[in-house]
């Protein structure tokens, strides 16, 4: 049985490809594309709009002065996002004023359809509130793993080398997650976008 080779945008071979040559238009439009997919996915750590701005023009700084040495990849966004984190992480070992929480986030010990249109929007706004309020209950790398997961689309393996854990951990931490929110599930990949842009 043959497998069905990755999906991925059409473009992002391009203009990776472009901009390890040096094209800084390719570079420009990697960061357009991705830069409110980053923001938001740093707005899980911290809350200091300012320093997840520096950090993201960091991260472009850095690739484009280390271009050469970059390796071809085809998942680009799963590269910027890991490289992302692997920034915000070196800034808070460096006493940046990151938010205190993301002390837990590093805690390795863990291992539109038509029924939306029929819920009256009162009910709406009360499943919202209710099931925010339990993801909130969550801890910070189990949230992590279930915007990966079911927001951005990520493997388990892609999550598993984003976050440095195994996929095993990764498995882990979305079975006991979704085992928490089991009352909600039938809501629950509807909303999750909702919860977490």
């Amino acid at each position: 049985m043959s497998v069905a080779p990755p999906t991925f945008p059409d473009d992002d071979h391009d203009l990776w490809q472009r901009f390890r040559d040096g094209d800084t238009t390719a570079l420009g439009q990697l960061a357009k594309k991705y830069y409110r997919t980053l923001f938001n996915y740093a707005t899980r750590f911290t809350k200091d709009t300012a320093l997840i701005e520096d950090a993201i023009q960091d991260v472009f700084l850095k690739l484009w002065t280390q271009r050469e040495h970059l390796s071809d990849t085809f998942f680009v966004k799963f590269y910027l996002l890991k490289t992302l984190r692997h920034h915000l992480i070196k800034l808070h070992q460096r006493s940046q004023p990151i938010s205190e929480s993301l002390s837990s986030w590093l805690d390795v010990g863990e291992d539109s359809n038509a029924e939306t249109q029929i819920i009256r929007e009162e009910n709406w706004h009360m499943l919202t509130s209710q099931l925010k309020t339990k993801v909130a209950d969550l801890s910070k790398r189990q949230q992590e793993a279930l915007y990966l997961r079911y927001y951005e689309n990520f493997t388990y393996e892609q999550i598993a080398q984003t976050m440095g854990i195994n996929a095993q951990s990764v498995a882990n931490l979305l079975q006991n997650s979704l085992k928490r929110l089991r009352e909600h599930w039938t809501y629950l990949l509807l909303l999750v976008h909702a919860l977490f842009f």
